[in-house]
């Protein structure tokens, strides 16, 4: 067979921040050998278009295998991706018509037969992890209506497979370096590490408005800390990668899992940096020491609400004492740090509000004297089907049922709908200000 991987737009107004594919590298190496295959990223180029359509012709594949990473661009944007779905895979039916059209990515698994009605291009879906149904598909594409977690389309009906066990941490194929080439990814991106690297999967906190638990587990998966850095160690000698970021929902829990990986990484000299997003409630100077000794480059928090109202709103399940704290640690250590915050939430007053702009404003002057506050990051919290929040919502009457998730909903009340942009004028000046060496 002739295998297409395509990595389909989903780069905000042309970004320049580019993110290697790491899902679809891993389902590549699965190919058998007897296969041709081919690969296209087509957030690499500033117009894709062309590119889709000039690796379609030259393959000729029998399968075409769309991915679809993220729905829309969050930050309050209403944009949404689909459309660069939706447009791929009438291209793939329009040049290729013989193609078998498949279609899987976080994105896909959480809107999976809502897109599959929408977009009739395509013949098939994989809901959740790819590693186990992929293999089972390519041994025999068109027996495929007992494999779990697949959809599809049949006498006018959307089927579905429930999805079968979770792959092990430990069974992750290996990223396919041949067809999806790392080197194209390591100068492109001003701020973030463009290769990511798995240390788990699945999330136990249950945070309100977050679909973590429904894409990988409501348990939490560990990797061995030997193939994790395994990974590491060959991305930096073959192809000289040395920023990642960890993709773990949460890189620092269990502590012992985390202090493990960074030991692995001090004991081999790697000299390499990494980010991850970080829990408050648990970090320590200890953890930060090590983290740093081990190569950590910036944190990452996504407190999501400063204050005590907000965290227990989304399930957050620690306190603003614990933001606060975990600020402390980062600036005693001068770690460059990276605050996520959610404004505007369900039955917030404003008294609320005026407690949210002076927490920031404690925040600001913690990490002020040591200027590592490399961005405070606001948004309103984007709506999904299936979150905890969301059935909150329809309960209390805040959200109608009938609302369409699929595109872009943020719940923002007008009423304070302008906190969001108080806060970052406080934090703009702020930033300013701390950069001159200027006492605010």
């Amino acid at each position: 067979m002739r295998i297409l991987f395509v990595q389909v737009p989903t780069s905000h107004m042309g970004a320049g921040e580019k993110v290697y594919p790491l899902g679809l590298a891993r389902l590549s190496s699965l190919i058998p050998e007897n296969h041709k295959k081919w690969a296209l990223d087509m957030n690499l180029f500033p117009d894709p278009w062309p590119e889709l359509k000039k690796v379609l012709l030259n393959t000729q594949p029998d399968i075409v295998a769309l991915s679809f990473r993220n729905i829309d661009p969050l930050a309050g944007h209403q944009a949404s991706y689909i459309s660069s779905l939706k447009t791929s895979a009438e291209m793939v039916r329009k040049l290729v018509p013989k193609a078998v059209l498949w279609a899987g990515g976080p994105a896909f698994s959480l809107f999976g037969k809502r897109l599959i009605e929408l977009i009739p291009e395509i013949d098939l879906g994989i809901v959740g992890e790819g590693e186990s149904a992929f293999p089972k598909l390519i041994s025999d594409p068109f027996n495929f209506k007992n494999i779990p977690g697949l959809i599809w389309r049949e006498n006018g009906c959307i089927r579905f497979n429930p999805a079968g066990r979770l792959i092990s941490m430990n069974c992750l194929p290996e990223i396919d370096t041949g067809t999806f080439d790392p080197g194209l990814y390591l100068k492109t991106n001003q701020y973030v590490a463009s290769i990511g690297i798995e240390g788990k999967r699945g999330c136990d906190l249950q945070c309100g408005y977050c679909v973590y638990p429904s894409l990988g587990g409501k348990k939490t998966r560990l990797r061995s800390p030997k193939k994790i850095v395994d990974e590491m160690e060959h991305l930096k000698k073959e192809y000289s990668a040395n920023m990642f970021h960890f993709t773990d929902s949460v890189v620092n829990r269990p502590s012992d899992h985390f202090e493990a990986v960074c030991v692995e990484i001090i004991n081999r000299k790697l000299q390499i940096g990494w980010t991850g997003f970080f829990r408050e409630e648990n970090i320590t100077e200890k953890m930060v020491d090590l983290a740093v000794k081990a190569g950590l480059s910036a944190i990452y928090f996504s407190g999501d609400a400063l204050t005590e109202h907000g965290l227990k709103i989304l399930n957050k399940k620690m306190t603003v004492d614990d933001i606060i704290r975990a600020a402390k640690i980062t600036a005693k250590n001068g770690i460059l740090t990276m605050c996520h915050f959610l404004i505007n939430l369900p039955g917030e007053t404003r008294a609320h509000a005026d407690e949210s702009r002076a927490i920031l404003a404690g925040l600001l002057d913690i990490h002020g004297p040591s200027a590592n506050l490399g961005a405070v990051i606001f948004n309103n919290v984007r709506i999904y089907p299936g979150a905890p929040l969301t059935g909150k919502l329809i309960r209390r009457g805040m959200l109608g049922p009938e609302i369409d998730l699929l595109y872009p909903v943020y719940f923002n009340p007008p009423e304070r709908s302008s906190l969001l942009h108080k806060l970052e004028a406080m934090c703009h000046s702020a930033g300013i200000f701390s950069r001159l060496g200027i006492n605010l």
